[in-house]
């Protein structure tokens, strides 16, 4: 017997959607039979990224294990990285009707459940949960803040939840949440996110120790992979910042580092000391904006940076995940065009770790902000906590996941 709530969910669904719920269900491909079949479902692209790394990291265990992953909305154009494609299938979820939905449980039977997203899917769980499929909430928040439409159904929500075996909340305030709409806090265990890994970028360890002498006490911030219509901004909020801090350094790495040497030529006539590392010229005490144009050394760049700006974020294109530089303890900043990192930067954000700069006044406020160094290292060591916590929270979901599928026997 599933909750009341999940029979109201479905009625308003069938109300809005009309006769299409009654429409021919889409035909799936095959269920895979070489192995346990574990469903895996994530919130958007970013937990899809960081959910394929745990499987590498989990077939290590168990290599006999298929996957299959859904998305709200489907995955769009995603390729699967060609050493998982054998391990995995897409599959966009089915809409709430109860036919669809048992449809879906029937023909994949999954042996177990790894829920990653936010949102809960009222009907699909339900019927899941009503059939005994061990299932895994990780990475929990309230469902609350992404679905608040559903405030009427607290009560199926909070039966959907205690349907999961284990729930694995990303921090304090997220079980704090998650416990006003009836969770028990045993229920729940703060660990942190399942989130994509990060190898800290590299750099010559020589030549960074050569780099660090020649600035010396000097500070300095970066500005990571910048598009040409970032650069008049973080310009602008350099320049604000310089009036206070006069021995302030912007190293700029532009996205193209074919656009160099117009962009220093331009920076030069409009009155800034400027030097361009493909030229081999040094970051002297009076050059004020240094353009690191050599492809490869952005490592070098974020191991000498307190401050790290995530270009192409202040005005739109693919960015540079924010973890790179946070593992490294440098503190983040970045605009609202967040690209597919957006959960990598709400991580960072919560834990104190990353500024959001909606414009060049805030972005020059922080700037300056950060130039405190106990304020830096606060936040630096906030940065370097988040991303290295991942690996362990990949360790503790490989044992439940293990030990879920060792009690069901297969």
């Amino acid at each position: 017997m599933l909750p009341t709530g999940v029979y109201f969910h479905r009625l308003v669904h069938r109300l809005r959607r009309g006769d299409e719920v009654n429409g021919d269900p889409e035909n799936y491909p095959p269920r895979p039979t070489g192995g346990p079949l574990v469903w895996c479902h994530v919130g958007g692209i970013g937990e899809l990224q960081a959910l394929l790394g745990f499987v590498r990291q989990l077939t290590q265990s168990r290599d006999d294990l298929c996957f299959l992953i859904t998305c709200r909305g489907g995955n769009g154009a995603f390729e699967l990285p060609q050493d998982l494609a054998e391990l995995i299938l897409l599959q966009p979820l089915p809409d709430e009707a109860a036919k669809s939905v048992r449809r879906f449980l029937d023909h994949w039977a999954p042996d177990m459940v790894m829920w990653m997203g936010q949102r809960l899917e009222i009907s699909l769980l339900s019927e899941s949960h009503a059939r005994g499929i061990p299932a895994l909430w990780i990475n929990a928040r309230s469902p609350l803040t992404d679905q608040p439409g559903l405030r009427w159904a607290r009560g199926s929500l909070r039966k959907i939840a205690l349907g999961f075996e284990t729930i694995l909340a990303e921090n304090d305030i997220s079980a704090s949440k998650l416990s006003r709409i009836g969770l028990p806090m045993s229920k729940l265990q703060v660990v942190g996110a399942l989130q994509e890994q990060t190898q800290p970028p590299s750099c010559n360890q020589a030549e960074r120790d050569d780099m660090a002498n020649a600035l010396g006490a000097r500070p300095i911030w970066l500005a990571l992979n910048c598009n040409a219509d970032e650069d008049a901004m973080i310009l602008a909020a350099h320049r604000q910042v310089m009036r206070k801090s006069h021995r302030l350094l912007l190293v700029l790495i532009p996205d193209d580092p074919s656009r160099a040497p117009a962009l220093a030529q331009k920076l030069d006539e409009d009155g800034w000391v400027v030097a361009l590392r493909s030229q081999d010229e040094d970051p002297t005490p009076e050059v004020q904006v240094y353009i690191a144009d050599q492809p490869g050394e952005e490592g070098l760049w974020m191991h000498l940076s307190p401050t790290t700006l995530i270009g192409q974020t202040l005005t739109g294109g693919p960015c540079t995940s924010p973890n790179e530089p946070a593992s490294l303890g440098s503190v983040v900043m970045f605009g609202s065009h967040l690209d597919q990192h957006a959960g990598a930067f709400a991580r960072l954000q919560a834990a104190g770790a990353a500024c959001h700069v909606r414009d060049v006044s805030k972005l020059a406020d922080e700037v300056e902000y950060l130039l405190q160094p106990e304020r830096a290292a606060e936040m630096a060591m906030a940065a370097w906590d988040i991303t290295t916590s991942g690996a362990e929270v990949s360790t503790l979901v490989e044992e439940l996941v293990v030990k879920m599928l060792d009690k069901r026997r297969v």
